[in-house]
């Protein structure tokens, strides 16, 4: 028999869910099994799967211990080949960090040791536990660099989610436009996504499968031919902001898969997620990419 006490990095989750992250070592039919046949009791009563574990729960599994040890596999931290981050801010409950340009912000099927949530999961190794590992809140496209918000304990990734749902979390984005764009303005539609070629466009009216997409942009500065913007995220969907633009014919920089020139000194789209904006407070910072840019056209 083993006790589990349930503190707030696992509380509020369904008994199935934990029983499922802790259990990493067999399949979600036998963790269902071993529910059935009842080996598990909180707080000395029998519960279903549907149970939602709170804090202080006695989690009672009534297993040998060689049994629970053959359900689990020793958890190893990957170590990324870039252990550096450029943290923004950081406190007990969240870490934001400026994401560079290139890099992933999750892990994929081709890349997993050198992403974001990796880094950063090796930096907060201590907080790391058999059924919870810091997580990013929202996410950058693998070419957009900028600010990306990581929730530190389970309790900060709900509320911080929660947060984000209810478009309580600003979203700011800095880019160069190609043309001479007039705003403020806005671009509402419906993003749709093809699978095939990696590329969204968006549409005036709702389709199967299609979403809803809402993007304000506002016009910093004008320069011959190109124009520099602060564009707003009201919702976050895949590629929004770059097909946004490209809708209204003023493509971003860089940005050839939407529309944009070919320019022989920029690889992807100038675009950077320059602030947050959490509780009332701002967070920001600068792309040398943009500026760099900026200057050439002075």
């Amino acid at each position: 028999m083993k006790t589990i006490m349930i503190t707030k990095n696992e509380a509020d989750q369904r008994l199935d869910r934990f029983l499922l992250k802790y259990f990493n070592n067999t399949t979600r039919t036998n963790v269902y099994k071993l529910i059935r046949k009842k080996m598990f009791k909180v707080n000395g009563v029998r519960v279903k799967e549907d149970y939602f574990l709170r804090e202080d729960d006695q989690l009672d599994i009534f297993l040998q211990d060689e049994t629970i040890e053959g359900l689990m596999k020793e958890i190893v931290p990957v170590k990324p080949d870039q252990i550096g981050l450029d943290i923004v801010f950081e406190n007990d409950d969240i870490l934001i960090v400026n994401k560079p340009k290139g890099m992933l912000t999750h892990p994929d099927k081709d890349e997993y040791k050198n992403t974001l949530a990796t880094i950063v999961q090796y930096y907060l190794a201590d907080l790391c536990t058999k059924t919870f590992k810091p997580a990013p809140v929202h996410r950058l496209d693998k070419n957009t660099s900028g600010l990306i918000l990581f929730a530190k304990t389970y309790e900060s990734l709900k509320l911080y989610n929660a947060l984000m749902r209810a478009r309580k979390i600003g979203k700011y984005y800095l880019t160069v436009v190609e043309g001479a764009l007039k705003g403020p303005g806005e671009v509402k539609g419906y993003l749709i996504k093809d699978e095939i070629k990696n590329k969204v466009k968006i549409l005036k009216s709702n389709q199967d499968e299609s979403k809803f997409c809402h993007t304000k942009y506002s016009v910093l500065k004008q320069y011959k031919g190109y124009t520099l913007v602060e564009i707003e995220l009201l919702t976050g969907r895949s590629h929004q902001i770059r097909a946004s633009m490209a809708s209204i014919g003023h493509p971003i920089v860089g940005d050839v898969k939407y529309g944009g020139k070919k320019i022989q000194t920029i690889t992807s789209q100038l675009l950077h997620g320059y602030k947050l904006i959490i509780d009332g407070k701002a967070y920001q910072t600068q792309s040398e990419e943009i500026e760099a840019f900026i200057q050439k056209l002075k």
